[in-house]
């Protein structure tokens, strides 16, 4: 007879092969693979529940084969919310029905029109669009600047596209509806003469009759298109369209804006006299009121009150009308009594660096408080959005739509934007995608709606529960076995650790972001209960790029399942993007694998204990000892304890001592740590095998007959081997 310690070491010298070939049994093949057709077919509990083969391959693969009559009960297990500890499943001291539970979860993923993760980066898109304005405002108004100084006639602009938009756009004119003609005799009319083009246009109440007259106002060209002047526009022309321009095409006030108006500031302050030079110049004195915050009941003669205040002077107006804010204000110009400047300029280098730094800090608050009412807005609304028709209706959620993807008004049909907004973005066949219009792929990209225009689950590299139960799995690892200040602070990184990776996983779409992010991925390698320390960058390379679907890849090279298990609870497709395939209904693509993986190891361990019980225990000792967390646990496992015994040398009443006198024979004879070493494991469970072997060796013969070699039974040439190989 073959000793257990041979047996058992044939099994685990090759795990792998010793799955492979209980796999490979015709009635496992049929079991494994009717599951795996037909597992992603279950939408309820009962369905689950009715359907016998998959019910019980699953309930053999989690350790509870033997209570696969309890339907009732496990209905309970099955219909646990996870996420409440007061849940059945939850309560029950089993840790097996937990986990049973969390492999398969009945409870659909909450659906959500745009996550917090999809809402923070559309309103960053936000903020970026409107930083780009700033940009794009800034280089064709230069290019404006500069282009118009070299119009020799009213053809430079009319025949140059960039100079005509740019035109149309300061005067708010939409040229769609305006040919090259008509803006060329608008251009040469003579604004002093009644019978000219653009004052018809005026008369006869003509739409945009009033902005085409400014614009004629605005440039120097004679009848024929000639210049009548030495340019198109002089300087002040110039300027003044510009400004137009930059009024007309910015949502908020843009730094090019800021820009603009300081240096408008600093050169015609330059030239100031008297007060009346600020407050007669709008520009000029919007500028000085935004800088000091002054409200609109400042008027121009009460501003001038205020800064010919004698400040030096107790009771002056600006002290007693308005205090320190308003001394402030007339302590930064130099204006005598008479409201002329008392001396030198109206505003030193000082002042002036005074009153510029104090507008670049609040020239935008009215502005960036209409943004933050807006966005405060789009999130109160999108937190209420149920289906497509709730965004597309709500003028407020239209314009920031709009302004952050960028888009006009009426550019795309209410059709149009159904389309996209129900898009798959991960199928290259969907609406979105074939549009080849970037902007509705990012909006397909941006909500979670489905094919019938309904918030669902938004997709992500891990969905909420896995991302769950990773990280609660991470926290355990990491202070598995510690005590006391270090257990604690352990805990505390842990969990800070666990809520990064929640986090970010939600914003992680593709392998190559993943690999990027190696603290991220470290906490599901723990998680798993892998070694991250061990793992190259290279190594999860290759394992992240290996095919799922070929059992030659390098994933299925390793020795542990678990790899493959990670790897595949991610929703990647082959190419390393995100995408749906990863979802097989009541189990992600990783959870069908692990289950798969339990049904054969649970198989093999029955098969091997058919001729072997001790052999069935070692490995399902192996198999449990890394979920191992104190001896109390050990303790509750008949099986585990068994194991214990046989190996320390124990007799069959040890299981009758007191518990807290087994607790503490434990910890004196094992140190738990010890067993998430492979190494002092497989150690540990040749001593189990040798000694089990020993225990249940009849002696039959008497000294006489060991000493002579008569018959009868005696220790096995295959247990003497196994004493040798533990001694060496």
């Amino acid at each position: 007879m073959v000793s257990t310690y041979l047996s058992y070491s044939l099994v685990n010298r090759d795990m792998k092969a010793a799955l492979n070939r209980v796999g490979s049994d015709n009635l496992v093949q049929r079991q494994t693979q009717y599951f795996e057709d037909n597992i992603g077919k279950v939408n309820s509990v009962e369905e689950f529940l009715d359907d016998y083969q998959l019910y019980s391959f699953a309930m053999k693969a989690y350790g509870l084969e033997e209570m696969t009559y309890a339907k009732a009960f496990m209905k309970k297990v099955l219909e646990s919310d996870l996420s409440d500890d007061k849940s059945f499943a939850n309560q029950l001291t089993d840790e097996r029905y937990k986990t049973f539970a969390q492999a398969f979860q009945f409870s659909p993923a909450e659906a959500d029109a745009q996550s917090k993760v999809q809402e923070t980066a559309f309103l960053k898109q936000y903020d970026g669009a409107l930083a780009a304005q700033s940009d794009a405002l800034k280089t064709e108004s230069n290019f404006y600047s500069a282009a118009i100084d070299n119009v020799t006639s009213v053809s430079g602009i009319v025949n140059n596209s960039r100079m005509r938009d740019y035109v149309l756009s300061a005067f708010g004119i939409d040229g769609t509806y305006y040919t090259k003609d008509h803006l060329t005799k608008v251009l040469t009319s003579d604004v002093s003469d009644p019978n000219s083009y653009v004052k018809q246009l005026v008369a006869k109440g003509s739409k945009d009759a009033v902005a085409f007259y400014k614009m004629a106002e605005a440039f120097n060209f004679n009848a024929d298109g000639s210049l009548s002047a030495a340019t198109a526009q002089t300087a002040a022309q110039k300027d003044a369209t510009i400004s137009l321009y930059v009024e007309e095409e910015q949502t908020y006030v843009t730094d090019f804006y800021r820009q603009r108006e300081q240096a408008y500031y600093e050169q015609k302050m330059a030239t100031v006299t008297k007060v009346s030079d600020i407050t007669s110049d709008s520009r000029l004195f919007n500028y000085v009121k935004a800088a000091f915050e002054l409200d609109s009941t400042v008027t121009a003669s009460k501003f001038a009150e205020i800064v010919k205040s004698d400040t030096s002077q107790s009771g002056n107006f600006a002290e007693v009308n308005g205090g320190a804010a308003w001394v402030n204000v007339a302590d930064a110009f130099n204006f005598a009594s008479d409201g002329t400047v008392a001396a030198g300029s109206a505003q030193n280098t000082a002042q002036l660096a005074l009153t510029t730094n104090r507008y670049s800090t609040r020239y935008d608050d009215a502005d960036e408080s209409k943004k933050t009412a807006l966005t405060d807005l789009y999130i109160a609304k999108m937190a209420k959005v149920e289906k497509v028709d709730d965004i597309l209706k709500d003028s407020s959620l239209m314009l920031l739509l709009q302004r952050t993807i960028g888009f006009e008004a009426g550019e795309f049909s209410k059709d149009e934007l159904t389309k996209a907004l129900t898009s798959d973005f991960t199928d290259p066949a969907s609406y979105a995608n074939r549009s080849r219009d970037d902007r509705l792929v990012q909006l397909s990209r941006m909500f979670n709606f489905d094919a019938e225009g309904k918030s669902s689950a938004p997709l992500q590299a891990h969905d909420t529960l896995t991302a769950t139960t990773i990280a609660k799995q991470y926290v355990i690892n990491e202070i598995r076995f510690l005590e006391g200040d270090e257990r604690t602070a352990a805990k505390d990184k842990a969990t800070a650790e666990a809520a990064k990776y929640q986090e970010k996983i939600q914003s992680i779409d593709s392998v190559a972001a993943l690999l990027k992010d190696r603290e991220i991925l470290d906490v599901v390698i723990k998680g798993f209960g892998l070694d991250a320390e061990a793992a190259t960058d290279d190594f999860l390379k290759q394992i992240f790029t290996s095919d799922l679907a070929d059992p030659k890849s390098f994933v299925f090279e390793q020795k542990d399942n678990r790899w493959a298990e990670m790897v595949a609870s991610f929703n990647f497709d082959s190419e390393g993007k995100l995408a749906r395939a990863g979802g097989t209904g009541i189990q992600q693509r990783g959870e069908v694998m692990e289950t798969v993986n339990k049904y054969l190891r649970q198989t093999l361990e029955e098969t091997e204990g058919e001729s072997n019980q001790a052999v069935r225990l070692a490995l399902y000792f192996q198999r449990a000892a890394p979920n191992i967390t104190d001896a109390y646990g050990m303790i509750a496992d008949d099986a585990l304890m068994e194991v214990f015994r046989v190996t320390f040398g124990y007799s069959s009443d040890f299981s009758s001592m007191d518990v807290d006198m087994q607790a503490k024979v434990i910890k004196d004879k094992l140190n738990l740590a010890d067993l998430q070493d492979p190494k002092k494991l497989e150690r540990l469970l040749q001593r189990f095998t040798a000694m089990y072997d020993i225990e249940n060796t009849s002696y039959a013969g008497s000294a006489l007959t060991v000493l002579t070699g008569g018959g009868g039974a005696g220790v096995s040439a295959d247990l003497l081997i196994s004493l040798a190989q533990l001694k060496a």
